[in-house]
């Protein structure tokens, strides 16, 4: 008791502050806590020793890559000239069937024949004879699509729009000149009894 004292009145007129710890880490407790650290810096530090050789890996397979693929395209054929095109030789398998020409393709010819064949001269696109011939035979292609594809009517009303204006052609066609009315009519098989007939006008329908 006596010792106690002593210390504590020896701390006192030193001037000494000794703060109190009363949960202090024995020994044994720091060096597991120390051991624990280094563990886990040791795990930190493996991945990065495990990456490095595997990017070594990948970049000597690029190389590797890289030098197949400029030995292949300096041993390349060069490109084939006119007179090696000229001696290739293609040949056709005889049993195979031949195919039909798509509609489209067999309408855009026919436009193109009947265009040429009603032209007043070699560029001759808009005269009423060559509208009327090429809206004749787009009509005909159109009504052979419409009776296969009925509900189509975005078609249906290309179609009518088309007949609309090949009979205000025909109109006009009418009243310049006749006897080419009546010959390009009669040659594309265009039906005139409505055409011919006389308009109806006034309040009761008088034929005029």
């Amino acid at each position: 008791m006596l010792q106690t004292v002593a210390v504590a009145s020896l701390i006192a007129a030193s001037g000494w502050v000794v703060a109190p710890t009363p949960r202090v880490c024995s020994a044994v407790g720091a060096a597991s806590y120390a051991c624990a650290q280094l563990r886990m810096q040791a795990e930190e530090a493996a991945p990065a020793a495990t990456a490095e050789p595997a990017a070594d890996e990948a970049s000597e397979r690029m190389a590797d890559f890289t030098e197949d693929l400029l030995d292949a395209l300096a041993a390349d054929d060069t490109p084939l000239t006119d007179m090696d095109m000229q001696s290739q030789s293609f040949v056709k398998n005889a049993d195979a069937d031949a195919l039909d020409p798509l509609p489209s393709y067999v309408n855009s010819m026919s436009v193109d024949e009947i265009r040429a064949k009603y032209q007043m001269h070699p560029a001759d696109t808009g005269s009423s004879q060559v509208q009327i011939a090429v809206l004749s035979a787009r009509i005909a292609y159109m009504t052979k699509h419409m009776q296969e594809n009925k509900k189509d009517y975005a078609s249906l009303r290309g179609l009518t729009a088309m007949v609309t204006r090949r009979r205000k052609l025909l109109e006009y066609l009418l009243r310049e000149d006749l006897d080419e009315f009546k010959r390009l009519t009669s040659e594309l098989g265009i039906r005139t009894t409505q055409l011919l007939k006389p308009k109806l006008g006034g309040a009761r329908g008088r034929r005029v």
